[in-house]
């Protein structure tokens, strides 16, 4: 007999053993729980596993990951992009060959570059890598300041542009008697009138008032330098530029000369040689005596006076038809000139700043 037999005969024929329940609550046999009772014991709660802990650099390469997939819901607001560099442009070494050739920086790379070649050229004489880069760095400081008095005369360019398009749309508005509470509607032949008569005004004011912008230039140059000698400091060619054009305008409003170019005979207009010459001389590097600044001051405020005095005229007049008209004047004569005073005690009256520029019937004078 196999052992496989002699276990199967040994079990036969017995009864199961009972076994304990040990996870059913003790009862006695009424169905009560004695209040001794051991509680059952309880399988333990499912615990979720603890996730991995990510270090905070994979933390932000996740987020980075899971950006593009995530679409912002309808309406929410978007965070603004990172904030470039100052300027817009890349920063570092390739984000200065990245800037425009007309801006400060490309004006100091592309005037260093032309110093380094200069210098480098075929000399007799050795010449030291110490000599070249210091000629590099000198005009690259000269082509930076070049470049930054560009860039701030084409934002004041661009800001009395915007000035004169608000200025405009403010002229709209009241046309259109949308300011002031007692206003009073016009109708479209009113408003086609006073656009006629406004047209021609400025048409015959314009020359007046590139002269007498002219002289204002002029005038804010000579007090720029004085304010300068004052503290110290060497007179700016910029500021002999700016007077140089102003007095140009003052001769020729015409004139289209520009502080990035040469005076001809051509931009000039009727500009003398002799102003132009001079002119060439200050952009070439020469500075002017404060003898000559005072001499184009008074010549300036000569040249000025028959403008004034039309201007004036063209004020009176104009006036005078658009009342006679029936029309607002004030939507028509838009005039550009200070105060106007029929004496000098009237404009002693008026208690106006040192400096100040006023009119005594026809001719400009300056409070003192």
């Amino acid at each position: 007999m196999t052992p496989a037999q002699r276990f199967l005969m040994m079990t036969q024929g017995r009864q199961p053993r009972p076994v304990a329940n040990m996870m059913r609550q003790y009862q006695t046999p009424g169905g009560i729980t004695p209040p001794m009772a051991l509680r059952r014991p309880q399988p333990p709660a499912p615990t979720m596993p603890a996730a991995p802990r990510m270090s905070p650099m994979m933390q932000r390469v996740a987020q980075r990951a899971a950006m593009p997939r995530m679409t912002p819901p309808t309406g929410a607001v978007t965070p603004p992009p990172t904030t470039p560099p100052a300027g817009g442009q890349p920063s570092g070494f390739m984000g200065a060959f990245s800037q425009p050739l007309s801006s400060p920086v490309g004006q100091a790379i592309s005037q260093a570059a032309i110093a380094g070649a200069r210098a480098s050229d075929y000399s007799p004489t050795p010449v030291s890598l110490g000599r070249v880069l210091a000629e590099m760095g000198a005009a690259a400081s000269k082509g930076y300041a070049g470049g930054l008095k560009e860039q701030r005369a084409a934002e004041a360019a661009d800001f009395a542009r915007r000035m004169k398009l608000m200025q405009f749309a403010q002229k709209e508005r009241e046309i259109g008697g949308t300011l002031g509470k007692e206003q009073r509607a016009i109708t479209k032949e009113q408003f086609d009138m006073e656009d006629k008569l406004f047209n021609k005004y400025e048409g015959f004011s314009s020359e007046n008032r590139e002269a007498f912008f002219g002289y204002q230039k002029v005038r804010n140059a000579v007090e720029a330098q004085k304010a300068a000698a004052a503290r110290g400091e060497e007179p700016s060619g910029a500021s002999d530029i700016a007077l140089l054009i102003g007095y140009m305008k003052t001769l020729d409003p015409s004139s289209v000369v520009r502080e990035t170019e040469y005076a001809t005979a051509k931009n000039a207009g009727g500009v003398t040689e002799r102003v132009r010459n001079i002119y060439n001389n200050v952009r070439n590097g020469v500075v002017l005596t404060p003898k000559l600044r005072e001499e184009f001051i008074k010549s300036a405020t000569t040249q000025v006076q028959p403008h004034i005095k039309r201007q004036v005229e063209l004020d009176e007049q104009y006036t005078r038809r658009a009342n006679a008209y029936g029309l607002n004047p004030e939507r028509v004569v838009t005039s550009f000139l200070p105060n106007i005073y029929n004496s000098v005690d009237d404009a002693e009256k008026a208690n106006l700043p040192v400096g100040s520029l006023v009119i005594i019937k026809d001719r400009l004078a300056v409070i003192e």
